[in-house]
């Protein structure tokens, strides 16, 4: 078995064998009353006396030391106690289920404690030693017990994985002592500032010590650790020589007093450090930590909002072993409060159409007041709008078009700002505004549609129907261009086209606008009297003809206006004269087509039906 042990070099008195307590007396005690007060069983105080060559069994003489093995000593229960928890910190009892860590738990031995990342836990032994667990870290709590009142105390853990920091007490000899085994070592430890860090994966213990003297030994190699000392042991090999831990970095200008996020410090680069680690606790001895990164650049920052108050920065320097260096320490005062508000609307990304933009938000504890601001850029470099409020919880903004980020801060008592909350953005983009439409042109029987394109418009949208409301539109169809060509039959048509954007949002209707199909102009319009009647008849595909008879060519004197369906029809003889002839072709919707072109017809006067015998006759002379 690969053990590495680490003892604090005590200086013992050299006439006190290593497993006797000695007990310095008071005036008046007597041997069986220490037995009563210190031994697990009182009627051993013979052996305590034989032990000293003591003759009798009556007062001592005050300031006499007296030796008590160890093993005489009563033993009792040495519960731990739970003093601080941060984040995600479990514990197990050896006969029962993970549940939540709380502050006030005690552990009396056998538990498990795992802290999640960014998560913390502080225990408090019997003898007032503080041991904190860091992050990501298991530790088992083993045998925590007492010597009766004697002041020694024996605390032994179990370090699976991660790391730990302990400020012990020191310890009374010879039975007080905390041992904390790994793994891959043993590690004894007596009053002392000691850092342990066990890689679980690579089967690495890193020991570094800030206080005292610390003994490490493996493979039957010893190696003396002093105080601003460390080492390093591999599983199966022997320590390392000790090796000085860097020092505490060098810092000018820490800032006293923060009152915005993120929590910034920065520091001289040391060119011997790979890494820093840096930390925020409560308290000036770390045992209530809240904050802890690791970082490759000599600047730390959190974002986390933690309360006004006084707080104290750590920061250590990492070699390229990985040993931690003397800790830099740094008190400072935090001052955010009132924080901003959280907002509620416009919600991230959200669209306004108007630009007439409605902001909501909470009303935090302490706040007199709020500003807010608005820029197109999301540095808030320049074109910033500031609006000033009292302590209400809403406000309207009129914005021109575009993406918009805004921030909110509040006011404290004095109408100071504080902290600035988080950065977030809308948009003001109204719907792709109602087309212009350009003119229905019909040719060869097609109509061309045009319109005017319109900012926004990723395409069209047209309706095309026989009723100018488009209730019911005959065609609907989405174009990507701003032009159309239709094949129509002849009639009356209305038409309205929208743009819409990319997501398929949809603007303004245009006014919808007519369109009139005219069917094809009739045309081979021919004439024939036939007695009374004159016999027209031309050549279409109408579903009706209008044919008129007009005496002047204009066609304002309409004499005789017929309806056919037929491309044929029958017109009553007019008087004698000169008449002009033609035929409008008649559509859906009573839409006209062009006239024929004009025929002119000429009607002569009729004989009496008296007179045609005598035109037969012939003449004699």
């Amino acid at each position: 078995m690969r053990l590495i042990v680490l003892c604090l070099a005590l200086l013992l008195p050299a006439r006190a064998p290593a497993a006797d307590w000695l007990y310095l007396t008071y005036p008046g005690d007597t041997l069986s009353q220490i037995g009563v007060r210190y031994l697990k069983n009182w009627r051993d105080w013979p052996k305590v006396m034989q032990l000293n060559k003591i003759p009798h069994d009556r007062a001592l003489p005050a300031n006499t030391r007296i030796r008590i093995p160890v093993e005489l000593l009563r033993v009792e229960p040495a519960p731990a106690m739970v003093t601080h928890v941060a984040g995600n910190v479990r514990v197990r009892p050896a006969d029962g289920n993970f549940r939540p860590l709380a502050v006030g738990d005690r552990l009396t031995g056998g538990e498990t404690v795992l802290t999640g990342p960014r998560s913390f836990a502080s225990i408090r032994l019997a003898d007032g030693s503080v041991i904190n667990q860091q992050p990501s870290s298991r530790l088992t709590f083993g045998r925590l017990a007492a010597y009766g009142e004697t002041g020694m105390v024996a605390t032994e853990l179990n370090l699976e994985d991660g790391r730990l920091e302990a400020n012990a007490s020191r310890q009374v000899a010879p039975a007080g002592g905390m041992q904390v085994r790994t793994p891959v070592a043993v590690a004894g430890l007596r009053g002392t500032a000691f850092r342990l860090n066990m890689d679980g994966e690579t089967r690495i213990l890193r020991g570094e010590v800030l206080e005292g003297a610390v003994r490490v030994a493996a493979q039957r190699q010893e190696v003396l650790l002093g105080a601003g000392q460390g080492t390093l042991t591999e599983a199966g090999r022997p320590p390392e020589p000790a090796r000085a831990l860097l020092p505490p970095p060098e810092a000018i200008a820490l800032p006293s007093r923060i009152r915005a996020l993120p929590i910034r410090f920065s520091w001289q680069r040391d060119p011997a450090a790979r890494a820093w680690r840096a930390q925020i606790a409560a308290d000036p001895g770390f045992s209530t930590l809240l904050l802890e990164s690791l970082t490759d650049l000599p600047v730390v920052e959190w974002d986390d909002a933690l309360p006004d108050g006084q707080y104290f920065l750590r920061i250590r320097a990492i070699d390229a072993e990985g040993l931690e260096g003397r800790n830099r320490d740094h008190p400072f005062e935090l001052d955010l409060r009132p924080m901003p508000p959280q907002p509620s609307a416009p919600a991230p990304g959200q669209r306004s159409y108007d630009g007439n933009v409605s902001f909501a938000w909470s009303m935090p504890e302490e706040a007199h007041g709020f500003v807010l601001q608005l820029s197109p850029h999301p540095h808030f470099a320049e074109n910033v709008r500031e609006a000033r409020l009292n302590a209400v919880t809403r406000h309207t903004e009129q914005l021109p078009p575009g993406t918009w980020y805004w921030r909110m801060a509040s006011l404290d008592e004095k109408g100071e700002c504080h902290l600035w909350g988080k950065t977030s953005s809308f948009e003001v983009r109204p719907l792709p505004a109602a087309p212009t439409l350009g003119e229905a042109r019909i040719e060869a029987g097609r109509v061309h549609l045009t319109w005017l394109a319109v900012a926004g418009a990723n395409q069209y949208e047209l309706a095309v129907g026989k009723t100018p409301s488009l209730d019911t539109p005959l065609i609907q169809r989405k174009l990507d261009s701003t032009q159309v060509q239709l094949e129509l039959k002849p009639g009356r048509y209305y038409w309205r086209v929208r743009g819409l954007e990319a997501d398929g949002q949809a603007g303004a209707w245009s006014q919808a606008s007519p369109i009139v199909l005219p069917p094809e102009a009739p045309f081979a319009l021919q004439a024939r009297i036939a007695g009374q009647l004159i016999e027209l008849q031309w050549q279409g595909e109408a579903p009706a003809y209008r044919v008129e008879m007009a005496v002047d060519t204009g066609f304002s004197r309409i004499v005789q206006r017929v309806v056919s369906t037929a491309p044929q029809v029958h017109l009553v003889r007019p008087k004698p004269g000169e008449y002009r002839l033609r035929v409008v072709a008649l559509g859906d919707d009573q839409v006209e087509s062009a006239p024929s072109p004009t025929l002119t017809l000429e009607v002569r006067q009729l004989l009496p039906w008296w007179l045609i015998p005598l035109l037969l006759v012939p003449i004699t002379l």
